[in-house]
């Protein structure tokens, strides 16, 4: 049995994180503006932004976010083409980039399961699954520059290809995607999944197979929700998220009267209705600095163990080793870095389920291994030095005695 339509409309995002030092970030952001690639957030994508960072992030460091700006990027169903945003931002603090692609899977009012499959579709599109025919009949392919490519990761390719041009080494590993169920009618957003749990199991693992799937299953690998308001629930995965939000008219008037009242202002952020899945509520947000801390810890355990080679390699492999654990105490503070608490408890639970804590614990045992390794070169390195010591010691008492014998000779 497959279950009916559900009321609101469906929304996709999908991100990926590139480790990247200053130098080649700017490099790359030159390059973009000089030849027009990217431009400024404008327009309501650019106020959608602003007051979501704004309301949800009192500090840190400004992120510089930009918008695709050339031929547009899209997912391409046969003749049907779904406008895709590219937003590419750089953080400063993590010296990573960040590619975030939205679109808008199904905006009629109301969902249904082929709506679904279409979004599990994308989803597997952006992961890299090609069609046999790009163009033809219901095939999902990208767009770039009026080019088909055979899945919309590969037309993303192209546009991370073209903003690098062989400036940066990394590649687009580390990726993700966050569904967002959104309707207006402010009903407790907890009861929609349990009705039927499996497409969200299938939004959320990408498995176009979710009507074999077993409702308890489906709910078991989803898990509690996680919300602060009766109209939201976000479902965690080690893939991604889902969101269902319900926010009604009722919420966004009361939200302001409040606003108004105390602070002289509507605040825009309550009356958000964004074409971003997952940027109302911070689950966007989480899910971005997740991954990146992710793509640095996998960068920083890819470069761990280089081959040295060469007469000083003990001591090169100090001296690397020392640094290395020194930026690998850098990643592990930004692996525990918070939110403000309203959206703590989230990124907590996504960190858990993205498996950042395996990757601290993997952390922390290459750690030990590197002190460990530090202190073998070290003494390998002192030891080199005592026995080169103790062979000149042994030479300039040799010189000394034979010295004493010649004069000894000479006087007789």
């Amino acid at each position: 049995m497959t279950r009916g339509p559900v009321d609101g409309k469906l929304l996709l995002s999908y991100l990926w994180a590139i480790p990247m030092s200053s130098g080649e970030s700017d490099q790359v952001f030159a390059r973009a503006r000089e030849n027009a690639l990217l431009k400024r957030l404008d327009g309501k994508l650019r106020d959608d932004w602003a007051a979501a960072e704004a309301f949800l992030f009192l500090e840190g460091e400004p992120l510089n976010r930009w918008v695709l700006a050339t031929s547009p990027l899209a997912a391409a169903i046969g003749d049907e083409t779904l406008r895709c945003e590219l937003i590419v931002t750089w953080h400063p603090g993590y010296r990573a980039m960040t590619l975030v692609v939205a679109l808008t899977v199904a905006d009629s009012g109301t969902v249904s399961a082929r709506d679904f499959d279409r979004a599990i579709a994308l989803v597997q599109s952006f992961q890299g699954r090609p069609c046999a025919h790009p163009g033809r009949d219901a095939e999902i392919h990208g767009r770039y520059r009026k080019t088909p490519f055979p899945s919309v990761r590969a037309a993303v390719d192209a546009v991370f290809d073209e903003l690098t041009a062989g400036t940066v080494d990394e590649e687009m590993k580390r990726g993700a995607w966050c569904v967002e169920l959104r309707a207006a009618h402010g009903h407790p957003a907890d009861k929609t999944v349990p009705a039927d749990p499996r497409p969200f199991y299938g939004l959320a693992t990408g498995d176009e197979g979710w009507r074999f799937v077993p409702n308890a299953v489906a709910a078991t690998a989803l898990g509690e929700p996680w919300g602060t308001r009766e109209f939201v629930a976000v479902y965690s995965m080690a893939t991604g998220i889902i969101c269902i939000n319900h926010k009604g008219a009722d919420y966004v008037e009361r939200q302001h009267e409040f606003t108004r009242e105390h602070f002289g202002q509507a605040e825009p952020y309550f009356a958000l209705d964004t074409a971003v899945a997952g940027l109302d509520h911070g689950a966007l947000f989480v899910l971005e600095r997740v991954l990146v801390r992710l793509a640095l810890a996998d960068r920083w355990l890819h470069s761990a163990h280089p081959e040295l080679t060469g007469p000083d390699r003990a001591r090169d492999a100090a001296t690397r080793t020392r640094l290395l654990r020194g930026s690998l105490d850098d990643i592990l503070q930004l692996l525990n870095a918070l939110l403000p608490p309203e959206v703590d408890s989230l990124e907590r639970r996504v960190s858990t389920r993205m498996g950042v804590e395996r990757t601290i614990q993997q952390l922390d045992r290459q750690a030990e291994a590197m002190d460990e390794e530090t202190r073998y070169a070290y003494e390998s390195v002192v030891s080199a030095r005592v026995t080169r010591l103790t062979a000149v010691t042994v030479v300039l008492t040799v010189v000394t005695i034979v010295l004493g014998v010649l004069q000894v000779l000479v006087s007789l």
